[in-house]
């Protein structure tokens, strides 16, 4: 949902495309892609794909309805976190709370909450530890919980809460590298949020209505890039930089809230085939070209992407990219 779901989409919301792709320099109405359904499957469309129309409609919607959960034991869950309120029956005689979360999370990592309650009732809050969080760190109105927190569980807050209790939430984003196991590419990660390749985007229209228009993208800056970079220790090679505010629709190229730098270099031979960016190569892969530095995005900020990168090398190991 974070990486994906949003650049399935025109940033207005009014078309979207059948395939996003973690490696995909560009998005045109062709339909001679090495698919296996053929047809036109890339370039933004409010009028193509079938059952996506309406179904897409709800992804959003879906993902708010289900950020909390009920419990077993009459207490709430946080399942997952966006800004949000909810009002539910908890406790064993089934009082009501309102919850009031306010966050700029996914891009943010504090999650602040406010429990209302109109007298006092005890039930457990379950906070959902992230499978990339270390270091999970939760304050009830300021206080620090002595809490052991691990990634992938729960933590479980058995609390008597009344009047305006305050929750708050740090989860620490450490820059973090994924290595994808047949090719040996590296993928850039901070927090729940994978990154890519910043490539300019020429949008070009290719069908529809004025009000309904079809676009077609094509990259204005190169995206055949290896990483130089540690990937024992990738916080070295790479730099965030964070905006001070988050637009309204933060999901593109240019309100990306969050930027990082990173060093790599051209491969001259990695080229689209049949339209489609060219299978990746084993790591580590010979550029010749010089180092340069390069922005990385959020993936959901990135409609044309490429965040499979290869990694350079230049010893015995290196391969020449044919």
């Amino acid at each position: 949902m974070l990486n994906h779901f949003p650049a399935s989409q025109t940033p207005d919301l009014k078309a979207l495309h059948y395939l996003t792709a973690s490696n995909q320099p560009q998005l045109d109405a062709s339909g001679e892609h090495d698919y296996t359904n053929r047809g036109r499957q890339i370039c933004y469309s409010p009028h193509a794909y079938r059952c996506c129309q309406h179904n897409v409609a709800m992804g959003w919607p879906w993902y708010a309805q289900n950020l909390w959960q009920a419990t077993a034991d009459n207490g709430l869950a946080a399942w997952l976190y966006a800004a949000s309120e909810v009002t539910a029956s908890v406790g064993k005689d089934g009082k009501e709370v309102t919850i009031e979360t306010e966050t700029d999370y996914p891009f943010k990592n504090k999650v602040n909450m406010t429990v209302l309650a109109s007298e006092p009732v005890e039930f457990p809050l379950y906070l959902r530890v992230p499978k990339w969080c270390s270091g999970f760190g939760v304050a009830i109105n300021g206080k620090k919980l002595d809490i052991d927190t691990h990634p992938q569980t729960y933590v479980r807050i058995q609390h008597t809460w009344s009047g305006n209790d305050t929750i708050e939430i740090e989860m620490p984003m450490e820059v973090a590298l994924t290595q994808w196991p047949r090719s040996g590419s590296v993928t850039v990660e901070r927090g729940p949020l994978s990154y890519s390749v910043k490539i300019a985007e020429e949008w070009k229209r290719c069908g529809g209505t004025d009000e309904w228009p079809e676009w077609e993208v094509f990259p204005g800056s190169p995206w055949n890039y290896g990483l130089s970079i540690d990937r024992d220790d990738p916080g070295i090679s790479l730099e965030v930089i964070e905006k001070d505010s988050i637009d309204n629709q933060p999901w593109t190229i240019d309100a990306a809230p969050i930027e990082i730098t990173a060093r790599a270099s051209r491969i001259p031979n990695w080229k689209l085939e049949n339209e489609t960016v060219q299978e990746l190569h084993p790591s580590l892969v010979k550029s010749g070209e010089p180092e340069e530095k390069i922005t990385m995005i959020p993936l959901g900020c990135a409609r044309l992407r490429m965040s499979c990168l290869p990694t350079i090398g230049d010893g015995p190991d290196a391969r020449i990219w044919e």
